[in-house]
């Protein structure tokens, strides 16, 4: 494989929904070898290629991108240089057993999935490696990369992650286009729990905006807008928090994989509306019905509360979305509770920066 030398890369793309397919269309211009592999959840995908019709989630038409359904796996896999993986959490450790026996060579592995194993508490790239035989074809992918944005061509900057470096710079290097900047980092752990906790501040910051609209004789026209930026700013702290002490660093958190995913998640994410909808009045069910996809905060919720427990912190912000996925919202004083969890969890948080 080279990178960088005006010779193409062969790529090949688990996952069909929406990031599979926008980051396969990223790349396929420079790179004509690339090819979507849809997973059995990605039928309407392959259905509508087929068509010469829409891509289901992104609206957009994907010319060069073929797309291969299950079964069809082989002969692209065999022959790539790069495997980017973009499916949900759940179905990782599933999609990985089934591709690599069909890999040959030696490909880098970019993992775009974001969150831990339910069961292991095992990040992606740690599942990856551990199936792999180690960490130096892994790279993890984070930072504000809203989907559409990335598969139309709208100014993106990605994080890329990795033990090694240059299979990092590789990765970058291939990411990178006119409109795409790529920076790169060996903090690993810091990428991914941000990757994964920024959906759980999101629900957290969208249940304030919900709540001014049922607790409405104190809402202002901003929709509880102060309540938001310090659940924000504690969201923050509590990632912070979590990442070092898993063995992460602050100054990833404040910057794109933190702080600048966080921010454009809370803009216009499935994790962000849901937030909105608990903090209605609706069930979590009700709520899930509603968003009509994965909402990724809430399992990302109960594994970052696993985890924090394992080295003896608390995440404020987890916990109030935990008691709001309890349904523990039913009134007004559900909803006092919450905040006071934000306060408490803001002045304990203090001791976060002294250092």
């Amino acid at each position: 494989m080279s990178v960088g030398t005006g010779v193409s890369v062969v790529i090949a793309v688990i996952g069909a929904g929406a990031m599979g397919a926008a980051l396969g269309m990223h790349v396929a211009g420079p790179n004509p070898g690339t090819v979507l592999l849809a997973t059995e959840w990605d039928g309407a995908v392959v259905e509508a290629w087929r068509n010469g019709g829409l891509h289901p989630a992104l609206g957009l038409a994907h010319p060069l991108l073929p797309c291969r359904p299950v079964g069809e796996w082989d002969d692209d896999l065999g022959r790539a240089d790069m495997v980017i993986v973009a499916v949900s959490t759940e179905g990782l450790a599933g999609v990985l057993a089934d591709a690599l026996p069909r890999v040959r060579g030696d490909p880098l592995w970019v993992i775009a999935t974001k969150g831990w194993q339910a069961d292991t508490l095992e990040s992606p790239s740690q599942l990856a490696a551990g199936l792999l035989g180690g960490h130096d074809r892994v790279v993890s992918v984070g930072g504000p990369g809203l989907a559409p944005e990335v598969a139309v061509g709208a100014p993106t900057v990605l994080v890329c992650a990795g033990t090694d470096g240059a299979a990092t710079a590789r990765v970058g290097q291939v990411l990178r286009g006119p409109a795409l900047s790529t920076v790169v980092t060996d903090d690993v752990v810091g990428v991914e729990t941000c990757s994964a906790y920024k959906n759980v501040v999101a629900v957290a910051v969208g249940m304030c905006e919900g709540f001014s609209d049922r607790l409405i004789e104190r809402a202002s026209v901003h929709a509880f807008a102060n309540a938001r930026a310090a659940v924000f700013a504690l969201g923050l702290l509590d990632m912070v928090r979590l990442a070092e002490h898993l063995g992460g660093r602050a100054e990833t958190v404040l910057g794109l994989a933190g702080s600048g995913d966080l921010y454009v998640t809370c803009l216009g994410g499935r994790n962000g509306r849901f937030g909105r909808l608990l903090g209605e009045g609706q069930t979590p069910e009700q709520a899930r019905k509603m968003i009509g996809s994965t909402v990724e905060g809430i399992a990302n919720c109960a594994s970052a509360l696993a985890l924090a427990s394992r080295v003896s912190i608390e995440l404020p912000t987890a916990r109030a979305v935990e008691l709001a996925l309890d349904e523990k919202l039913a009134d007004h004083g559900g909803a006092d509770e919450v905040m006071r969890l934000f306060v408490n969890g803001l002045a304990a948080s203090t001791s976060v920066l002294k250092r």
